[in-house]
């Protein structure tokens, strides 16, 4: 009877597959071979196979690590849009905080929650959410 091997016990293999026309083009820098796959599903199991030939081991033996790679143009057009993202959240984090501030030395310097809300152009069930609110 076969015993399982722990994760720990394999050997890590990383691969890179990359869409090439119909194809995806599955490279294995570390064993310097490459192979390929028609879809996206046989891919994982083609990079398998392959470094299991390669290294001549069971597949059970490694532990695959497949990344995808997109195209160059995509890429960095994904990593400006993840940036702004980015950069939009840390912006409506200090926006929220402004908001709380300013409700807040409203209240202080006397003004009802329904003076606030007018003056800000918001509920008056809102001001109160924002003066009560705890910073995050």
């Amino acid at each position: 009877m076969r015993q399982d091997m722990s994760e720990s016990s394999k050997r890590r293999v990383d691969a890179v597959a990359t869409r090439e026309g119909g194809w995806w083009e599955i490279e294995l820098p570390e064993i310097s071979t490459r192979t390929a796959a028609r879809k996206l599903g046989d891919v994982q199991r083609m990079a398998e196979e392959a470094a299991a030939v390669w290294l001549d081991v069971e597949p059970e033996m490694l532990d695959v690590q497949v990344s995808l790679r997109m195209p160059a143009g995509v890429a960095a057009d994904w990593e400006r849009a993840r940036q702004k993202a980015e950069r939009a959240r840390a912006d409506e984090a200090e926006a929220a905080a402004l908001s709380r501030a300013v409700v807040r030395a409203l209240r202080a310097s006397g003004y009802t929650y329904a003076e606030a809300a007018r003056m800000l152009g918001m509920s008056t069930q809102r001001v109160h959410q924002l003066a009560t609110a705890k910073a995050s």
